[in-house]
């Protein structure tokens, strides 16, 4: 999509979602959703509304829709979009500084037995209006694994994993434990995965604490739930909105060799051989 025309079509959406925001009266949430997790933090806290008001406008409600913030002040005197979401059923809660393994980790702690699926998703993009459905309607296909909007191929290199700047993003492909899910344009984790998670506690402090994306993948991998991929939204459907000066995580991660040193600490020669062995 032309530059000129995709800055016109996302201030559009920008304009939308704020007058949904001051004016909206019905909840954001509906018992037949399932749980979607959010997380943010610092000056990006301040439009994090926009990215969960375009969840709560679309085909398909969350059953609970969460924001996950490491700021008490935040918690306890949230920003005038947040507080209208708040009053139409959003959860705001306090959580330790875990980056962005924030957005699932406190969740999958707080629940003994998990019995539904998360979908977790960041706080920079302005997601579709059937964005939800087609995510949990390509889930339902297969329950037991995983499903995520966008993935990435990994390959291997000299029978071992190839530098990460080597995989290649996917579109729609079934289940497998060489795909890795890329999260924040949606991921849908099953209950097995959830268990799995909360039983290994904050493990990934001492390996991944940056790469939320390369320790689900391990834990997806031991579990059996590794993902399959939708594959249909892109750039033109998934709008991003870019926030804060600091570094990103795809600047560290990606370009500073991030997910090669966390890939390297995290995953063990057993998870490693199970991703060679898939097709």
């Amino acid at each position: 999509m032309h530059t000129l025309a995709l800055a016109a079509r996302k201030a559009a959406r920008l304009t939308t979602l704020r007058l949904r925001n001051a004016t909206a009266g019905h909840a954001c949430v509906a018992d037949e959703g399932p749980v979607v997790s959010m997380t943010s933090y610092g000056e990006r806290i301040a439009s994090a509304h926009l990215a969960l008001e375009s969840i709560a406008a679309g085909s398909l409600r969350p059953g609970r829709l969460i924001l996950w913030l490491d700021d008490e002040h935040a918690v306890r005197a949230p920003t005038p979009g947040l507080r209208r979401l708040i009053r139409r059923g959003l959860e705001v809660r306090l959580a330790e500084d875990d980056g962005p393994h924030k957005k699932y980790y406190p969740y999958v702690q707080s629940e003994r037995i998990h019995r539904v699926p998360l979908v977790t998703a960041d706080d920079d993009w302005l997601f579709p209006h059937r964005w939800l459905e087609t995510l949990m309607r390509a889930h339902a296909v297969d329950p037991s694994t995983n499903t995520t909007h966008r993935a990435r191929r990994i390959p291997l290199l000299d029978g071992g994993i190839a530098p990460y700047a080597q995989w290649d993003r996917i579109g729609m492909r079934g289940a497998s434990p060489r795909n890795l899910a890329t999260g924040g344009w949606g991921h849908v984790m099953t209950p097995r995965m959830l268990d799995g998670l909360r039983d290994r506690h904050h493990e990934f402090r001492a390996t991944a604490p940056r790469a939320d994306d390369i320790w689900l993948h391990r834990v997806a991998v031991e579990s059996g739930t590794a993902p399959k991929s939708v594959g249909r939204y892109d750039h033109r459907h998934i709008l991003h909105v870019p926030i804060g000066s600091g570094p990103t995580l795809a600047e560290t991660n990606v370009d500073d060799g991030g997910n090669d040193r966390q890939v390297a600490a995290a995953w063990t020669p057993d998870v490693v051989a199970r991703i060679a062995a898939a097709a």
